[in-house]
């Protein structure tokens, strides 16, 4: 037993040095040609072909955290400027009627897309947890990606999170 909590607490620094890496796991992966299908069924391009820096959010309904999530990343929607910046959302549910109840009763109006086989969450991205949230340049690129809830109506956080791709942006990214 007392083994298991050494080894625990040996592993506690790995992940969290796996998080402050330069290259996180995923960022071998160019998503600007990505296509995903939208809620009503469509496939679209993950980046859309324009040159913004993407906000790409990786959620299920089934997570409480990313429920809880939701409203922040709705504020940096509407923080960010539009021309420069897009936030998505992909959910991995599999019932899209339940996502769009969701977006619908919570005031969710940030881009979302679908991966309900998680063929680019865990396959391309590796995602194992929910939320995970990655920064992608202008060229499709993984920059950064975090785990978990953030908070996402903090400038100064959003201003850290996006590091040299907010250059320029002044006190509103």
């Amino acid at each position: 037993m007392r083994l298991r909590g050494i080894r625990s607490a040996l592993a506690l620094p790995w992940v969290l040095l796996w998080g402050c890496t330069d290259a996180p796991p995923g960022s071998e992966v160019n998503l600007a040609e990505v296509q995903l299908v939208n809620l009503n069924g469509a496939q679209e391009r993950l980046l859309e072909g324009d040159k913004r820096v993407r906000v790409v959010n990786f959620w299920a309904t089934w997570c409480a955290p990313c429920r809880e999530e939701m409203p922040d990343l709705q504020a940096l929607d509407a923080m960010l400027d539009p021309n420069r910046y897009q936030v998505v959302g992909v959910t991995v549910d599999r019932d899209l009627n339940l996502v769009r109840e969701f977006m619908l009763k919570y005031d969710i109006r940030f881009r979302q897309l679908s991966d309900p086989a998680m063929a680019l969450a865990a396959e391309k991205l590796q995602v194992n947890a929910f939320p995970e949230t990655f920064l992608v340049d202008t060229d499709g690129r993984v920059v950064k990606r975090v785990v978990g809830s953030q908070p996402w109506a903090d400038p100064d956080y959003v201003r850290s999170f996006l590091g040299p791709l907010a250059a320029g942006a002044g006190a509103q990214p």
